[in-house]
């Protein structure tokens, strides 16, 4: 049953890889953002043991951390058999899992077969940037499969092509379900009056979110308005846009509460954002209502969005301490 669910939803459309990579820029911590909604799975006849034993699941190895807490969500954890070198989920569902070993694009071929893989759940800058590799691994058998996500409409179809992928089809029902009572439960504390925020996304650029992305979407829902909501990336797909000192000093007394990602893709200190001279005039500067929030909450189109959204609601209630220096 799970060798045919996994048959059936690696027969997904792929996009060229190149068109993909130059659109990716969302999750940091796999070095670009999630673009337009995609699918990527390769030809080829799956391998492994699915193939092998139709009574277990398919071995999967996951290059994205975000695949990899949906898997681990959905109960499929003895699937995976290796992960990157990102992962952060540490929820319950990974208590007591003995982690499988490591892998990235710059390992070889021997070492991603070693594990005979059925799948290789990836993103799609990976394939434009390692080529050969994957062209080989396609050649073994092995699937190739990547979706990116930047719209929060898109994030139930990535679980359940996901939980589809795994065999888990009912698990990604109830995971979806669970999320969207928990949503609606939160975004009820949202004020009435909504604030002007402004969400930084790397501060030396001064760059922001376009309106369609995942971190406005949420920081909408915990009840702020987005003062950059002209915000327009310098091509399609792309999550992160130019906004520059000039625009965001026009509208620095409409700015009442700044949000500045912190992570990979925003590695400045808080001290240089609080500090930052030409930030001073805006009105979340004068009455200290500056606040980080870890990119991977925002970014990753996971449940644990949930959590980002909890700390942007705290933020823009004035419940959580600001930033400080």
């Amino acid at each position: 049953m799970k060798a045919a669910a996994l048959s059936a939803s690696l027969g997904l459309i792929l996009l060229a890889a190149g068109a993909l990579a130059a659109q990716a820029a969302d999750d940091p911590a796999q070095n670009q953002a999630p673009s337009e909604a995609s699918e990527s799975p390769a030809a080829g006849s799956a391998s492994g043991n699915s193939a092998k034993d139709p009574s277990k699941g398919p071995r999967i190895i996951s290059l994205y951390a975000a695949d990899t807490e949906i898997l681990l969500r959905l109960g499929a954890r003895d699937d995976i058999v290796g992960i990157s070198r990102q992962e952060t989920y540490d929820g319950p569902e990974a208590a007591g899992w003995e982690r499988p070993p490591e892998f990235s694009i710059h390992d070889d071929v021997e070492k991603f077969m070693a594990a005979a893989p059925d799948v290789i759940l990836l993103r799609p800058q990976h394939l434009s940037s390692k080529p050969g590799l994957f062209e080989a691994l396609e050649r073994t058998g092995v699937k190739l499969w990547t979706k990116q996500v930047v719209r929060s409409e898109e994030l139930y179809d990535y679980w359940r092509e996901l939980g589809a992928i795994a065999g888990r089809e009912k698990e990604a029902e109830r995971l979806i379900d669970d999320f969207q009572k928990a949503l609606n439960e939160k975004a009820k504390a949202a004020p009435e009056k909504r604030p002007g925020v402004f969400m930084e996304s790397i501060h030396l650029e001064v760059k922001t979110f376009t309106p369609e992305s995942i971190r406005i979407w949420l920081m909408t829902l915990a009840g702020g308005r987005n003062v950059a909501a002209d915000a327009k990336p310098p091509r399609p797909g792309l999550v992160v846009a130019d906004y520059g000192p000039e625009r965001l000093l026009e509208k620095a007394d409409e700015i009442e509460i700044f949000i500045s990602q912190q992570g990979q893709m925003n590695s400045a200190s808080t001290q240089t954002i609080v500090e930052r001279k030409i930030y001073q005039p805006i009105a979340a500067f004068k009455n200290g209502r500056v606040y980080r929030v870890p990119e991977e909450l925002i970014s990753r189109p996971t449940p644990s969005l949930l959590e980002g959204l909890e700390i942007l609601s705290s933020q823009i209630r004035g419940d959580a301490p600001p930033a400080a220096p």
